[in-house]
């Protein structure tokens, strides 16, 4: 272009200005975004000194021209909060939010909040390890005085029963009394720890649904549910469960976040998968229509299909999936998990000839050195055997 027009670079930076609009000086930028970088950390170790974690996770996401006013934002809010460690007395993770960033969820401990930064404050202060369970994130902050979560996390029971002499322990033993199910928050389970009783097995289940199917078949053995996620109250619940010796097995839906699950309770507690196999998986795909009615009314063929290939709808995200996903509420798995139950009014279609052939049809095997533990209704129980859910 020089050369065709004869220009010298001036000239040509003047004509493409002319034709194009002004040309962005990117060495003037790259200098003003150094000096914002320097300017920004600089700050930070004044006023978050001995934080060594916390400042690297702030590095990491770097700096940007706009939003480093957001940045900025945070790390006073983090200052403020690190000027009042440890609290005089536990206050609410809500309450020190609004009184350090002046929005009671700034703080909050999900994907939207900025709550993971505010561990690793605390971690640092304490000189403690990186949580890395939603647990040991709440215990972290529990050791500087904040509260989080503990009343509206819950963990849903069946059948559990307590043998001491707390709150949390009536509590359970009242609703095992009385066969019926109730809900413990993550502040019964940490301020007032239960003495669980560990003579029977607990069944882990993924779904709420699952419990109340067994309330209505009159189930006597303990169920416990995650409600489809672990959550701290969930890991709370697990670790009393494995100090107290209770023998676990766990149960969710044959797909990929079911197994997911199942890998995480065993991996940290020990807690052996069940009813999730390729037997079972196969019992599923070959029991035929889900439900079929009258002409005109057409059969609903498979087990719990989805589409092959595309989007399984959980809540507000969309996780993709590679086959069928076979759920906990399917008749075949149910009666798995609970035993059968003659009364069932939507089981499938021409399943119904005796019960207890019934069973006998789609019962994994058990293996013989491993001898039933307790009871499911009517149904035997075995402990399932110690091996990797995947």
């Amino acid at each position: 272009m020089l050369r065709a027009l004869d220009l010298s670079p001036d000239e040509l930076r003047e004509v493409v200005e002319q034709s194009v609009g002004e040309i962005p000086s990117l060495a003037e930028d790259r200098r003003r975004a150094a000096q914002l970088r320097t300017d920004i950390w600089a700050y930070a170790s004044m006023v978050l000194p001995d934080t060594p974690r916390l400042t690297a996770r702030l590095q990491a996401r770097g700096v940007v021209d706009d939003r480093a006013g957001e940045l900025r934002w945070l790390i006073d809010a983090l200052a403020r909060v690190r000027a009042k460690l440890p609290l005089s007395r536990p206050a609410t993770l809500a309450r020190l939010s609004l009184n350090c960033a002046g929005d009671p969820h700034y703080f909050d401990l999900n994907d939207a909040g900025q709550g993971a930064r505010l561990v690793l404050l605390a971690a640092d202060l304490l000189g403690a390890d990186t949580p890395d369970t939603p647990a040991a994130e709440r215990a972290v902050l529990a050791r500087v005085g904040i509260v989080a979560d503990s009343l509206s996390q819950t963990v849903l029971v069946l059948n559990v029963n307590a043998t001491g002499s707390g709150p949390t322990d009536r509590i359970l033993r009242l609703a095992y009394e009385d066969q019926r199910a109730a809900h413990l928050t993550l502040h019964d389970l940490t301020l007032d720890p239960p003495a669980l009783d560990g003579s029977e097995q607990w069944l882990v289940v993924e779904n709420p649904s699952v419990v109340h199917e067994a309330l209505m078949r009159g189930v006597r053995s303990p169920i416990v549910c995650t409600s489809g996620t672990l959550t701290a109250v969930d890991h709370v619940l697990l670790n009393l469960a494995r100090a107290s010796g209770v023998r676990m097995a766990y149960s969710g839906d044959l797909d990929t976040g079911g197994r997911n699950i199942a890998s995480a309770v065993f991996r940290r507690y020990g807690v052996p998968s069940r009813d999730m196999d390729e037997e079972a998986r196969g019992a599923v795909l070959v029991g035929g229509a889900l439900a079929e009615g009258p002409s005109p009314v057409p059969t609903l063929d498979g087990p719990s299909y989805t589409q092959a290939s595309g989007g399984l709808e959980s809540g507000n995200r969309t996780k993709e999936v590679t086959g069928p996903v076979i759920f906990q509420e399917h008749p075949i798995l149910l009666d798995r998990l609970l035993g059968p139950d003659p009364r069932d009014p939507l089981p499938l279609p021409g399943s119904w000839i005796t019960p207890s052939s019934a069973r006998e049809d789609v019962r994994a095997p058990v293996p013989e050195e491993i001898p039933p533990t307790s009871t499911l209704g009517t149904v035997p129980f075995p402990q399932a055997p110690v091996s990797s859910p995947d």
